[in-house]
């Protein structure tokens, strides 16, 4: 009866084969070979599929380096339009009093501190530094011309302006914001701010990626690496080098190209480049190596800039060719074990040299063993240790000599998640078990011995005749351990330092959503103030128009009682009504002063403009009759706009309240106020003209500003035209003034027309 071992033999090596050793030669080195090519083609399978995962994992670093980057520089975008807005730059760029620049100094030096800027300037229409915020530094911008720059180019022509250059007295590299200084309608200067990004730098230059920030020309303007600095990915024309230099962008930095070997797309998620990087070796020599690294790029909206990342991928590459390494190493192990296994089959058929070749055969197998950089160790029948290798005893560095006979627990520990089935592995029968390989992992380590050393071991059963033997075979993981360790500890660290940075965004959110609160408070409590302090200057007015009724209701009261007393029931009725009738007329009066000092929020409803007319002038009447003012006013006026009717009348009672004031003071001049309404297509306008002397020019210019007045001291804050135009723009409106042709002010108070679906 035949054997089932040689049945397996004859399926595995047909007889052919075994009595031809040159065909059994060829067809050991065919299958070595094709379990090669199977093992490389494995390994890059797994390179790209760990390069995928990596590119999924550096996206989401890139999309939360952008987010970092746009918020840490958006917050300084608005500033020069803040400094434009400051009345000492306006006084110091009009005047230009030693005095008031030095304190502008002291102030931009201060307010740079607070926002974390580089710098902040300002510059006269002639590209003139006239104060800094470094202008205590031997690099002061005080006094420089920076007419070339394009941002101040921008500026000058009234638009805001931004940048981004290598700074030509400070050489530093910035991004620049600016924006135009006005005096009336006039450009007087240019508020600039200079973001230096160098603190990007210094902040993503500990990572696991090496990162860039790429301008519109593809030139790196800010990388963690200073020797990519000013160069380019690819190539520039002449004009635009050419353009890049007249600019003085970067100052007398020669435009190179990074030394990219070859670049390739990886699945349309980023290129895989090769570049050549100096290095150092141990005794300081310069070499030049090949590094290949995964390129992602992603841009900045903000700037106009792209952010790009490029991670190397030596620890991928590191990692599948240990994974090679210990795969063909394995294989050969098993090659060789086959290898032996025919020798055996070949034994059995040339028994006259079975002596011989079983000599030859065990050599071999030692020879193997003792030079094979695997720790190999084999077990008897009862899995004690029958041999091992110096490969073994070089990972735990010491002696394994008394080892021999002993459990393999007495040398490799396994890991408690793996015990049950390494125990199960090694109490199966390998003969009728469908997986004769079993893999684990565990640690090398004797008993009194301080060197312990993570390990992954490899079971096989030896096909040896007339007895039962194994193989483990063990493969140190120190490196790969340390590796793993190393990726976890990166990963924490960037999860620590993104919650940190979101913790820190939330808390000026928070804050900045309580400072604009607080704005829009003060604001409803100026226009209250403005409302009342009307309401006091009417006061006097209003005392008369209430006085008259109040005489006539005493009057009818007191003939009243004396018709009752002669029984003339008529008469003493009909003063009864003309009271009742004087009565409703003072509670009308007081009825809409209590309206209009009313506080409330701006609505956007439809109102009729002639009805906001007349309550404008019925609460200006008592002081127009007081003045002895006549008023011009259109009696039928057919048109709604989308405005709040409060509001509205309060805007209408600024106006006709400066306009009395304005004819009060032109002494000897006809007294007249007269309204005036025009609808065009979309917009109404109102036209409130007085027969004053008319607005200077200095007047003009200034009228909307907070706490401006032509009037005489203690008539007016100043607040009233200020707040009238910031109520126009809530109701998305405009408030302008001009001088008449035919003498007088005339404002005009614009609307959008209400047009119902």
């Amino acid at each position: 009866m035949v054997s089932l071992s040689a049945k397996f033999r004859d399926l595995i090596w047909p007889k052919q084969y075994l009595e031809n050793p040159k065909r059994f030669a060829w067809l050991y080195v065919a299958v070595f070979v094709i379990c090669l090519l199977t093992l490389w083609r494995g390994g890059d399978a797994l390179k790209q599929q760990q390069i995928q995962d990596l590119s999924v994992d550096t996206t989401e670093q890139l999309v939360q380096l952008t987010s970092v980057i746009e918020s840490a520089i958006a917050k300084y975008q608005h500033m020069p339009t803040l400094l434009a807005s400051n009345d000492r730059v306006r006084k110091a760029l009009r005047d230009g009093l030693p005095s008031d620049i030095n304190q502008l100094n002291r102030e931009l030096e201060q307010i740079n501190r607070i926002t974390e800027a580089s710098d902040s300037y300002i510059i006269d229409v002639n590209g003139s530094t006239i104060a800094a915020s470094n202008y205590r530094l031997s690099t002061s911008f005080v006094g420089g011309n920076f007419s070339f720059r394009p941002y101040f180019k921008d500026a000058i022509k009234g638009k805001p302006g931004r940048y981004y250059a290598l700074g030509t007295t400070s050489n530093r590299r910035g991004y620049y914001f600016s924006y135009p200084v006005f005096e009336g309608d006039s450009i007087i200067g240019v508020a600039v701010v200079k973001v230096d990004l160098t603190q990007f730098e210094k902040r993503f230059s500990n990572q696991a990626y090496d990162f860039l920030m790429l301008d519109p020309d593809g030139v790196v303007f800010s990388s963690s690496r200073s020797e990519w600095l000013y160069k380019v990915m690819g190539q520039l024309s002449h004009e635009e080098l050419t353009r890049i230099a007249e600019s003085q962008r970067y100052f007398d930095q020669a435009i190179e190209t990074l030394p990219i070997v070859s670049k390739k797309a990886f699945e349309g998620s980023g290129d895989v480049i090769e570049m050549l990087d100096e290095v150092q070796d141990s005794l300081g020599n310069e070499l030049v190596e090949r590094h290949r690294y995964l390129a992602m790029s992603r841009p900045i909206k903000l700037l106009n800039f792209q952010v790009a990342v490029f991670v190397p991928l030596t620890a991928i590459e590191e990692q599948i060719a240990l994974w090679r390494a210990i795969f063909a190493g394995g294989i050969t192990i098993t090659m060789l074990v086959f290898g032996l296994a025919h020798l055996r089959s070949r034994m059995l058929q040339e028994r006259s040299d079975a002596i011989e070749m079983a000599r030859h055969n065990q050599a071999y197998i030692r020879e193997v063993i003792q030079h094979t950089q695997a720790g190999l160790v084999t077990l008897d029948g009862a899995f004690r240790i029958e041999a091992l290798n110096p490969a073994v005893e070089k990972l735990v560095a010491t002696p394994l000599s008394n080892l021999i006979g002993q459990p393999l627990s007495a040398l490799f520990q396994v890991a408690e998640s793996d015990l049950l089935r390494w125990t199960k592995a090694l109490q199966s029968d390998f003969d009728n078990a469908k997986d004769s390989l079993t893999t684990v992992q565990g640690t090398l380590s004797v008993k009194g011995e301080p060197t312990s050393i993570a390990v992954e071991a490899t079971i096989c059963e030896l096909q040896l005749p007339h007895r039962r033997s194994h193989l483990v075979t063990f493969h140190d993981m120190t490196e790969r351990k340390r590796y793993e360790q190393e990726i976890t500890s990166a990963r924490h660290a960037l999860e620590l330092r993104v919650k940190e940075r979101t913790s820190e965004l939330e808390q000026a959110n928070q804050l900045l959503r309580h400072e604009i609160g607080e704005h829009k408070a003060t604001q409803q409590e100026l226009i209250q103030t403005a409302k009342l302090a009307v309401l006091g200057q009417m006061s006097a007015g209003l005392n008369h128009e209430l006085n008259q009724p109040l005489t006539a209701i005493r009057s009818f009261a007191d003939n009243g009682l004396k018709f009752l007393e002669r029984e003339r029931y008529e008469q003493a009725k009909g003063n009864l009504q003309q009271i009742s009738q004087l009565g409703h007329h003072m509670g009308d009066i007081i009825a809409r002063f209590k309206v209009f000092a009313r506080k409330g929020n701006v609505m956007h409803t439809p109102i009729d403009v002639q009805t906001a007319i007349n309550g404008a002038l019925k609460i200006m009447q008592p002081r127009f009759k007081e003045a002895g003012i006549e008023s011009h006013v259109p009696s039928n006026v057919q048109v709604a706009v989308l405005a709040d009717m409060v509001f509205l009348e309060q805007v209408l009672v600024n106006l006709l309240a400066n306009a009395v004031d304005a004819i009060l003071e032109a002494s000897g001049r006809e007294k007249l106020v007269s309204i005036e309404v025009n609808c065009e297509q979309d917009l109404v306008r109102i036209y409130v003209r007085d027969s004053g002397t008319g607005l200077s020019e200095e007047s003009l210019n200034r009228l909307f500003e907070p706490f401006y007045t032509s009037k005489a001291s203690g008539l007016g804050l100043g607040l009233g035209l200020s707040i009238s135009q910031r109520i126009m723009d809530s109701m998305n409106g405009s408030l302008s003034a001009q001088n008449h042709p035919e003498g007088g002010a005339e404002f005009c108070v614009t609307l959008n027309t209400f047009q119902p679906d």
